[in-house]
């Protein structure tokens, strides 16, 4: 199995860590699958990574054909939409790698194109994305050091396609800037990601501030241990094994939640989209929490009730309370 042929779906924040480490290498073999108005902003005006600008390669998944290697980097709510585009590029040996938020997308792109194309992954990075109406969008992130970087594996034991799959990533890999890691425990690896997601981001975007608020409010560190305890407790009940190694040491309490990696002033995720009147990733972070805990019979209160005070949030962002004053 050779890689040669990469595509990316979804050129945003995350979708510019592998532009940055592949596109150099591959060059008109990495291509940007999007159509439409976006299609068009991203060929005219590439994308600016840590201040470099970037031409793309960008197709549609008709004029792309087959491809040997697709990354999937949209967020949750557009995954429906690009089901057909990865049916179109999936050939017999392509691979799959899933690097949405979240811990069933891989599942969800399984049923469509079979689970044999999928290899597990994540990626850890803190991005920031300036969306510019009128020019190439911006994206910031700190070179990954240490733990941090793309994490991908399959569940062992490996049958021979997993051993070929792991072993055409791991030659590519080789030889791109991505700082990446083979990881024996990928299920566990995701739902400790999706662990740090939803206790990082969620209080952070209800309160409004940087992620170094956790160093100094007990209140903010009380609101992510009430929600890292429930999915703890779902992850439990479903058998997944929560000792992952992807998560720097720490405590609960003061402290945790930032770490020297990043500046106290980083906004992530859920509060980016805020910021910027978009829709966030909720129904993926807790929203799929208050469902699995329903299904199995296990409470989640305090992920119900931050999933509405977000959906509250992106209501008051669309302009659904921008009421006028009573007349006397």
């Amino acid at each position: 199995m050779n890689i040669q042929k990469v595509a990316l779906i979804g050129a945003g924040g995350i979708g510019s860590y592998l532009i940055w480490g592949l596109s150099s290498l591959l060059k008109e073999n990495f291509v940007v699958i999007a159509d439409g108005k976006r299609g068009e902003k991203l060929r005219e005006n590439g994308i600016i990574i840590n201040g470099e600008p970037y031409r793309l390669h960008v197709k549609t998944a008709d004029d792309a054909g087959k491809v040997d290697l697709i990354f999937v980097t949209i967020k949750y709510g557009g995954l429906p939409q690009i089901l057909p585009l990865l049916q179109q590029l999936t050939g017999e040996n392509t691979i799959i790698i899933s690097l949405m938020n979240g811990v069933d997308s891989e599942e969800i792109i399984a049923e469509a194109v079979g689970k044999d194309h999928l290899v597990g992954s994540l990626l850890r990075i803190a991005a920031q994305r300036i969306v510019n109406p009128n020019g190439p969008d911006e994206v910031t992130f700190k070179i990954p050091q240490g733990i941090r970087g793309l994490y991908y594996g399959k569940e062992e034991p490996l049958d021979e396609l997993g051993k070929a799959q792991m072993a055409a990533l791991t030659e590519l890999f080789s030889r791109s800037l991505l700082l990446t890691h083979i990881s024996h425990s990928i299920l566990s690896d995701i739902w400790a990601k999706y662990l740090f997601n939803i206790g990082q981001n969620i209080p952070q975007a209800i309160i409004g501030c940087g992620s170094g608020a956790y160093g100094d409010s007990e209140h903010l560190c009380w609101m992510k241990e009430r929600l890292e305890e429930e999915v703890i407790a779902v992850a439990k009940a479903k058998g997944v094994d929560m000792n992952s190694s992807i998560l720097e040491p720490g405590k609960k309490g003061k402290g945790a939640g930032y770490t020297a990696a990043e500046s106290p002033a980083v906004r992530h995720s859920t509060l980016q989209d805020l910021d910027a009147h978009r829709h966030t990733e909720i129904e993926m972070l807790c929203g799929r929490m208050v469902k699995m805990g329903q299904s199995l019979g296990i409470p989640t209160p305090y992920n119900a009730f931050a999933y509405h005070i977000i959906k509250a949030l992106e209501e008051k962002n669309d302009g659904k309370f921008d009421y006028e004053a009573s007349k006397k």
